[in-house]
């Protein structure tokens, strides 16, 4: 009879605490959510957003412009695709806290189209970028990107530092 005492009691704590996954595999999981979002975006599968971003997604940067919709922000990641066909992430580091995952890490790409008024030039680029993504119910919600606009422009030749820079 005491073992039923037991295998009962465990079940009722589990029920008293919340039945929440422990905070360690919550920032796992929000952290394996960010690396999905990478995937998706280095094969190309934008549809693929649909399942990893909320509707209503978000993106603020000084860099890039403002969506407002995950729409919005596929639509953009496939502009962006069009000039940098062979755009590329990767990320060295992705550190997990609450509910946000920041990430730092490399972007690369040849720019083989035009890119807003920027006509394609054949160039490649490699920068650095910075991303915050906060995870709302599993899913990226909202996201703050940063990048060296400038430093890219000179990479693809749209732009030339004055003489002794």
């Amino acid at each position: 009879m005491r073992t039923h005492v037991t295998f009962l009691c465990v079940p009722a704590l589990a029920l008293a605490a919340g039945c929440t996954p422990p905070p360690d595999a919550t920032l796992e999981a929000n952290k394996e959510l960010f690396r999905q979002y990478v995937e998706a975006y280095n094969a190309t599968d934008f549809d693929r957003l649909d399942e990893l971003m909320t509707p209503d997604f978000a993106r603020h940067s000084q860099a890039a412009t403002e969506v407002n919709s995950l729409e919005e922000f596929k639509a953009n990641l496939r502009q962006g695709h069009e000039a940098f066909p062979d755009a590329r992430m990767e990320f060295e580091t992705i550190v997990a806290e609450g509910d946000k995952v920041a990430a730092y890490g490399t972007w690369t790409g040849t720019q083989q189209g035009a890119w807003g008024p920027f006509p394609a030039t054949g160039q490649a680029a490699e920068l650095k970028i910075f991303y915050l993504f906060r995870v709302e119910d599993g899913k990226l919600a909202e996201m703050w990107t940063e990048w060296d606009n400038l430093g890219f422009l000179t990479q693809l030749g749209h732009f030339t530092p004055p003489e002794g820079t």
